[in-house]
């Protein structure tokens, strides 16, 4: 019996956790906060929201902070990891690692922003897994574009000190 949550669209955290735990990110560097809606290996919708208060919105564009393009980039790739090869509770589901991005920016996004993420896999080839992805906010498309990634065995854990 599979313990890998359905499609569903939802607000279950519990369902959040599971999921965004199989990335390799830690918090510091997730850019994906909810997950509105998934049909694993098919096509996902994610939230990344924001506030304005991250470390990285101090030095981009002082007094009139914009959301850096690369880590909306990054959100999407998290998110299509997430729909392409997450399998909550499966320790030996494989990791990606992003190997080819073309992403094209359409507006800028001014925190605070709930930026929504759509991932849809459209294709396998071996290791690697194509998605065609979008952004947007507040009803807007800011980006789409497509990404690959390329799927790996999972790191080791850290020796614990």
């Amino acid at each position: 019996m599979s313990t890998t949550p359905p499609l569903s669209s939802h607000t279950d955290t519990d369902a959040d956790t599971q999921w965004l735990d199989q990335l390799p990110h830690g918090p510091g560097f997730r850019f994906v906060d909810a997950i509105l809606e998934i049909e694993p290996g098919v096509c996902g919708i994610g939230r990344w929201s924001p506030t304005g208060a991250e470390p990285f919105f101090a030095g981009h564009f002082p007094g009139n902070p914009i959301v850096p393009g690369v880590l909306i980039g990054e959100a999407l790739a998290q998110m299509a990891g997430i729909v392409g090869l997450g399998r909550p509770g499966d320790e030996a589901a494989p990791q990606g690692a992003l190997a080819q991005i073309d992403l094209r920016l359409r507006a800028a996004v001014a925190p605070p922003a709930d930026i929504t993420l759509h991932v849809k896999l459209t294709r396998h080839l071996g290791a690697l897994a194509q998605f065609d992805v979008h952004a947007e906010n507040n009803g807007n498309r800011v980006a789409r574009g497509s990404l690959t990634l390329a799927a790996q065995a999972p790191a080791a854990p850290a020796p614990r000190q």
